[in-house]
């Protein structure tokens, strides 16, 4: 259910879609043959914390993964990426999250694809559904 909450973040942000189309944006895999630049967000763990009284909450962490041909153009997404998620709290679709925080980057290149690529780790804390 994060993943509703991250794509709304990523797709309300009008810099971030003027560099990659929000038909760019996926859950988990890319469509075959998409034009690059292109996002990919993945969920990594959700962990349910519980009180005498029941469900508290869920911690969780998820990855947005950017890719590009173009090293310049990858880092200019980057940062609208991080604009868009860090910090941010807030409810969508009856989601009620606590901020986000990056927790993690690294960056690579793939010689097969001839891609260069970014990994940002985000967290926050889910309250409600």
């Amino acid at each position: 259910m994060i993943g509703k909450v991250i794509v709304s973040l990523l797709k309300a942000n009008a810099d971030l879609t003027a560099l990659v189309p929000e038909a760019s944006i996926y859950p988990y895999v890319i469509n075959e043959n998409t034009a690059l630049p292109a996002i990919v967000y993945v969920i990594e763990s959700l962990t349910a914390e519980y009180t005498k009284d029941g469900w508290a909450g869920d911690a969780c962490t998820f990855s947005v993964i950017s890719f590009s041909d173009n090293y310049a153009s990858l880092q200019n997404i980057v940062d609208e990426i991080r604009t868009a998620l860090e910090l941010k709290k807030g409810v969508i679709e009856d989601i009620t999250y606590q901020q986000i925080y990056l927790t993690g980057h690294s960056e690579g290149f793939n010689i097969t694809e001839n891609v260069f690529l970014n990994k940002l780790t985000f967290s926050t804390y889910i309250t409600s559904y």
